[in-house]
């Protein structure tokens, strides 16, 4: 055969050969756009488009059990993640859904803190199956808590409340014995005050946990209210043969006032007070410093105490938590005040720290943000430098609409 012609039909098969897989993968294409086109109004744009806006992780499988559309808080936050999805048991629960059209709910179980993900599955538009998660470990957390301080103030309420109708009941029956009245009498006294002292300190627990509206705002200067706590303090310091000492290195009263509430930084500071006085020994000294730099305000409370075990430092702002329960319920102590003292200082915008060393003792501080009161006096200064500005611009139009002023205006026309 002729090398040209050769050469030509070669280039024809190449051509039809091209041209068929194009069409084939054309073809392919299409058939993919029409299959994905058939499916799509199953999944209708109005479900979609609330599925997008809700916080819920939410995952569409189809009668493959193949993820077929994610929400943005399924992509965002992995409640479920791809091995879960996988997994046959779970696969297993889809099928039933898919097959009864039964939905099947998963409740997190409380004793176990690894499942904290209360997870929904329903049939949607037969074909698919929606995939609902809500991870529930912050409620879970929070309901703990919220059941352990109850615990805890009924178990302490009930030490009281119960001495103090045996002690009334004792008295009852000693009324001829004027000595055991006496002594019974001091004990119900000192009953009675604990239990004042718990549900005090309740009170001002649930105040200083909640939040700090604008209204409950005051100018406070912090200077004097520490100052004002010492002074208060004095007598109970006497009365364990301690001596308190205040050092003061901030530079003007200006740079101690912020906007807070009153009641409770008296109460945070007082706590700190009273615990450095009931855990030093007798001829000892309490030390109280206040300083002010970089917008902070600081009090620093210091024992000489017996300080605290390293173990118990992370769990000392707990509530209830007491170092040694029996030597502080016998001192009064109701295990609530290092609790106060730190939800009132973070709903101020501040905190507490504490360092201690066992034998030496124990230093807790205070921080208090200054950004409120400097930020208030610059608005204020903002509003007197716009107010001299607007009352010079009215002098000045008045000053250019008086009689000697009008002389003064050339006439119209005036070059």
């Amino acid at each position: 055969m002729n090398p040209a012609l050769l050469v030509l039909a070669s280039i024809a098969l190449g051509v039809l050969i091209g041209a068929g897989t194009t069409v084939a993968i054309v073809g392919a294409r299409r058939a993919g756009v029409r299959r994905a086109a058939e499916m799509r109004p199953e999944l209708p744009e109005v479900a979609t488009s609330i599925l997008d806006e809700i916080d819920t992780f939410a995952v569409i499988l189809d009668s493959s059990l193949a993820p077929v559309y994610a929400n943005r808080t399924a992509r965002e936050e992995r409640h479920i993640g791809d091995a879960e999805l996988a997994d046959p048991d779970f696969l297993a629960r889809v099928r039933q859904v898919m097959s009864t059209g039964i939905p099947d709910t998963h409740e997190p179980d409380p004793n176990h803190s690894a499942d904290t993900v209360r997870i929904h599955i329903v049939r949607f538009q037969r074909r698919f199956v929606l995939i609902l998660a809500e991870d529930l470990g912050e409620e879970q957390r929070v309901n703990a808590m919220r059941r352990d301080f109850i615990a805890n103030v009924s178990h302490e309420l009930k030490t009281p409340i119960a001495a103090i109708g045996l002690l009334a009941e004792a008295t009852q029956q000693a009324a001829d014995e004027p000595e055991l009245v006496r002594e019974f009498s001091k004990s119900l006294v000192k009953e009675s005050r604990r239990l004042g002292e718990l549900s005090r300190d309740i009170i001002q627990l649930s105040e200083a946990q909640s939040a700090l509206r604008p209204e409950d705002r005051e100018s406070v200067s912090l200077r004097d209210l520490v100052r004002g706590e010492v002074d208060s303090h004095r007598s109970f310091a006497g009365q364990h043969d301690v001596e308190l000492v205040i050092t003061d290195d901030s530079v003007s009263s200006e740079d101690s006032i912020i906007l807070g509430r009153p009641t409770s930084l008296a109460s945070a500071v007082a706590n700190l007070l009273s615990n450095a006085i009931r855990h030093s020994p007798e001829g000892g000294r309490v030390g109280i410093g206040m300083s002010a730099e970089r917008g902070r305000f600081t009090v620093t409370v210091t024992d000489q105490g017996e300080g605290i075990a390293p173990e118990h430092l992370p769990r000392i702002f707990e509530r209830f938590y007491r170092v040694d329960g029996a030597r502080t319920r016998g001192d009064g102590g109701t295990g609530l005040g290092l609790s106060i003292a730190r939800h009132t200082m973070r709903a101020h915008g501040g905190d507490v720290d504490v360092w201690s060393q066992p034998d030496v003792g124990s230093s807790f501080t205070l921080t208090f943000p200054l950004h409120e009161a400097s930020s208030s006096k610059g608005a204020k200064r903002i509003k007197k430098a716009k107010r001299a500005v607007r009352t010079a611009a009215e002098r000045a139009s008045q000053s250019a609409q008086t009689p000697a002023a009008q002389a003064a205006k050339p006439p119209k026309g005036t070059p």
